[in-house]
């Protein structure tokens, strides 16, 4: 009998080890999860989390079903939603999950296209229940800050309708709900047109009223600041005029009363003097006395000085 060369012995002994291993062993990567069914039955016990290479029975007396642990994105199709109001909007949304109880994932949906299609079904029930207890105001309108706090509030009350039974019948952490996409029926665009068209004449209408109201009161305000002003000058000149009419009263009492006249032509002339000291142009009152110097000259001996030891 001919004996088989060694190297033919090695190699087929190297298949041997690597068979046995394949179909002994299994490995875990660091983003997985694993479940090892033991004869078509597991339990809590048969969830394995931490990555490296582990024993198991070969098939049929056990089976490893791994998933992957890491978060995943899924997108829903575009669905026409009534809102509290009876009309329609068109909404997408967008879902983060990821599988946080392998045991219950398994035996509830096994694989995880069919996880996704439950996800769906339960965002669609909970987009459906959210906006139709909202109006479309509470979607469309000028003031964007309202708008914006409108679809946080939708997203977190989806999340909050849908998330626990989600968990609880799937073991699937439901982390977050989006709006991906809000759009309107074409039936349904004219109308909020013409709504916020509405909003926006109404809205135009208060700030005319608000600027005419502050309008009124700046005239207001100044009218009685401009009266304020106006009687203030007047007591003051009629105060300077007063300690004027004094103060004259006081230098002509000390002049004899001959002299008078006399006195106030030289005062007049100075006056004339100190004004014309510099090239200008004069305006006179045609009723005052000033004016009268160079119209009507003064009548004999009217303002001239005494004779002497008169």
């Amino acid at each position: 009998m001919k004996r088989m060369p060694i190297p033919t012995i090695i190699t087929a002994l190297m298949l041997v080890v690597i068979f046995l291993t394949y179909a002994f062993t299994f490995r875990v990567r660091f983003s997985e999860v694993a479940l090892r069914v033991h004869l078509g039955k597991a339990d809590q016990a048969s969830v394995i989390t931490a990555p490296g290479i582990y024993f198991r029975w070969c098939a049929p007396i056990e089976q490893v079903v791994t998933y992957d642990k890491r978060i995943k994105l899924l997108d829903t199709p575009e669905i026409e939603t009534k809102t509290r109001d009876g009309k329609n909007l068109v909404v997408g949304c967008f879902a983060l999950w990821k599988i946080v109880d392998p045991l219950k994932f398994y035996v509830s949906v096994v694989t995880e296209p069919e996880a996704e299609d439950q996800i769906r079904k339960r965002i669609n029930e909970a987009r459906q229940t959210v906006i139709g207890n909202r109006d479309l105001s509470s979607f469309v309108g000028l003031d964007e800050e309202r708008v914006r706090q409108g679809y946080q509030e939708m997203e977190a009350a989806m999340l909050t309708h849908a998330a626990p039974a989600i968990r609880d019948t799937y073991g699937i952490e439901l982390l977050s709900i989006g709006i991906r996409r809000l759009s309107l029926p074409e039936s349904v665009t004219e109308k909020v047109f013409e709504q916020m068209t509405q909003e926006r004449e109404a809205l135009a209408t208060r700030y005319r009223e608000e600027g005419r109201g502050l309008a009124r009161a700046i005239e207001a305000r100044a009218d009685s600041q401009a009266k304020q002003i106006l009687a203030f000058a007047a007591r003051k000149a009629t105060e300077i005029e007063s300690e004027g009419v004094r103060a004259s009263a006081r230098i002509l009492n000390q002049i004899d009363p001959k002299y008078r006249d006399f006195f106030i032509l030289l005062r007049q002339l100075d006056t004339i003097r100190e004004t014309l000291r510099e090239q200008s142009t004069i305006f006179f009152d045609a009723q005052g006395e000033l004016f009268k110097l160079f119209t009507t000259p003064p009548a004999a001996g009217q303002g001239a000085a005494p004779a002497a030891g008169g």
